[in-house]
C-alpha cells in the first residue's frame, strides 16, 4: 500500500515524485495504446491490417514487458490476447461499435480526466506550498517583542496556509493514489471486455476464443477483485487523510505564543514520572532489534558558519538513541526502473496469470536510507533552552563535545515536546551506562 505515513517528509515527497513520474510513462504509454486502437477501429473494414495494427500496438503498450509499470496494470497478462488478435484477423468488422465504447472512450477518459487531474493538483500544491513557506518564513521570523495583535493575525495567516497546504497535498495523494488504484483493473476490464465481446460475436472465431474462455473469466475476476480492493483501500486512506487533518486543527488550536513552562536551574526542561517511563520502556525496545520512532518533524537548524543562517531540516529520534536529520532530497531520479522482474515473454497460460498474480501488489519500497542524512551523537550530549542565545522564539540548543547545535521549533507545543522527548532519551542512555546497570548484566 502506498502512503503508510501521511508525515510531510523527505521519504513522503520523493515517494509522490516517483508516483508522478509513472503517470507520466502511463501517459504516454495510452496515448500511444489509444493511437492504435482508433486506427484498429478505423480499419476494421479493411479487416487484417486494422487486426494487425491493433495487436501491434496492445503489445507495445503492456504485452511482453516486465517493467513495474506494464506488471501493475496486468501487462504481461495481455500477451496471450495479442496473440488471439493476430490469429483472428478479418473477423473484426463487427466488433467496432464495441471497440470504441470499451477501449478508446476509456482510455481517452482515463488521459485527460483522470492524468490530467494530477497535473492540476501538483500545480495546485506547487503554489499552496510556496504559500505556506511564506507564511512559515513571516511567522518565525517574528521578534519576541512583537505586539499580540500582530503576532495573533501572522499566525492566522500561518494557519490558513497550512490549511490550504494540506489540503492541496491531499488532492495531490487522492490523485495519485487513483491513477494507482485504476491501474489494476482499468485496462485489465477494458482489454478482457474487448475479448468477450470477440467470444460472443464472432462465430467464424469462437473454436479459437472458446478456448481463452477460462483465462478471460479469470482475469475479469481477478479485475473486479482488484476494484473491490482499491475502492476498500481508498476508502481507509481518506479516512486516514481527514483523522490527520483533525489532528493537524486540534494542534492549530492549541499554539500559544511561547514557552508556558520554566526550565530548571540547568536550563534543561524538567519531564513527568510517566513521561520517563514511557520513553525508558521505548528505549529498551531497542535492544530486542526493534527499531522505534520517538519524535520526528521539522525544526530550524542554525548553521555554524559566520553567517549563521537557518536552514529548515527534517529530524527524527529514535528508540536507539539516535538523533538525525534530513540535510535536502535526493536529485530526481531516472526514468529507469532498477527492479524489474524477469520471465520468459514466450510463456503462456495460467503459469504466466498466477505468477503475474502473486507479484501484481509488489511494487518499489521507497526507503529513507536513500536520503542523505547527519546523526547527532546524543550519549554525550546536552540539552538547553537558552532563550537568551537568539532574539527569536521557540528555540533550544543541544551542546556535545565536538559540535553545538542550535534548533528552533515551529510551536511552542512543538519545542517543549522535542526538548522533553530528548531529555528523556538522553537519561535513558545515561542510565543504561551507569556502572549499576553494567554490573547487573
Amino acid at each position: 500500500m502506498y502512503f503508510t505515513r501521511l508525515d510531510d517528509s523527505p521519504m513522503f515527497r520523493k515517494q509522490m515524485q516517483s508516483l508522478e513520474e509513472g503517470a507520466d510513462l502511463l501517459r504516454e504509454r495510452c496515448l500511444k495504446y489509444h493511437k492504435g486502437c482508433r486506427k484498429y477501429t478505423e480499419g476494421l473494414g479493411e479487416a487484417y491490417d486494422g487486426d494487425i495494427a491493433f495487436a501491434s500496438s496492445l503489445e507495445a503498450f503492456g504485452g511482453g514487458h516486465n517493467d513495474p509499470i506494464s506488471v501493475a496494470f496486468g501487462g504481461p497478462v495481455m500477451t496471450k490476447f495479442t496473440i488471439a488478435l493476430r490469429e483472428i484477423g478479418t473477423y473484426k468488422e463487427v466488433l467496432r461499435s464495441q471497440v470504441e465504447h470499451m477501449l478508446n472512450d476509456k482510455l481517452l477518459q482515463f488521459v485527460d480526466m483522470d492524468l490530467h487531474d494530477v497535473k492540476d493538483a501538483r500545480k495546485r500544491f506547487d503554489k499552496a506550498s510556496l504559500l505556506y513557506d511564506q507564511a512559515r518564513e513571516r511567522y518565525l521570523s517574528l521578534k519576541k517583542g512583537t505586539r499580540t495583535d500582530i503576532a495573533t493575525a501572522v499566525e492566522d495567516e500561518l494557519h490558513s496556509a497550512r490549511s490550504s497546504f494540506e489540503q492541496a497535498r491531499f488532492n495531490l495523494v487522492t490523485a495519485l493514489s487513483n491513477i494507482e488504484a485504476k491501474k489494476r483493473f482499468e485496462f485489465l476490464e477494458a482489454v478482457s471486455g474487448t475479448m468477450d465481446a470477440h467470444l460472443r460475436y464472432f462465430k467464424q472465431g469462437y473454436e479459437l476464443l472458446h478456448q481463452m474462455e477460462p483465462y478471460i473469466n479469470q482475469v475479469l475476476a481477478y479485475a473486479q477483485q482488484s476494484r473491490e480492493r482499491s475502492n476498500y483501500e481508498q476508502a481507509a486512506l481518506v479516512e486516514r487523510m481527514q483523522e490527520f487533518k483533525r489532528q493537524i486543527d486540534r494542534e492549530s488550536r492549541w499554539s500559544p505564543n511561547g514557552m508556558t513552562d520554566s526550565p530548571n536551574g540547568d536550563g534543561i526542561q524538567a519531564i513527568g514520572r510517566s513521561s520517563h517511563k514511557m520513553i525508558e520502556a521505548v528505549m529498551q525496545s531497542a535492544s530486542k532489534g526493534k527499531v522505534q520512532t520517538i519524535r520526528q518533524g521539522y525544526l530550524s537548524k542554525r548553521s555554524s558558519n559566520l553567517r549563521g543562517d537557518w536552514k529548515r531540516r527534517f529530524f527524527v529520534l529514535d528508540n536507539r538513541g539516535m538523533l538525525y536529520y534530513y540535510r535536502k532530497q535526493n536529485s530526481r531520479p531516472s526514468s529507469g526502473y532498477s527492479n524489474q522482474r524477469s520471465s520468459t515473454p514466450t510463456e503462456h497460460g495460467s503459469g504466466l496469470l498466477s505468477r503475474w498474480f502473486s507479484s501484481h501488489y509488489h511494487g518499489g519500497v521507497h526507503d529513507e536510507k536513500s536520503v542523505a542524512r547527519h546523526t547527532v551523537n546524543l550519549l554525550t550530549s546536552t540539552i538547553k533552552v537558552d532563550a537568551d542565545q537568539s532574539d527569536l522564539r521557540f528555540c533550544f540548543r543541544i551542546i556535545s563535545p565536538t559540535k553545538n547545535y542550535t534548533l528552533q521549533a515551529e510551536s511552542a507545543m512543538d519545542q517543549m515536546d522535542w526538548i522533553e522527548k530528548i531529555t528523556g532519551v538522553i537519561a535513558s542512555l545515561l542510565s543504561s551506562q551507569s556502572p549499576e546497570r553494567v554490573s547487573a548484566e
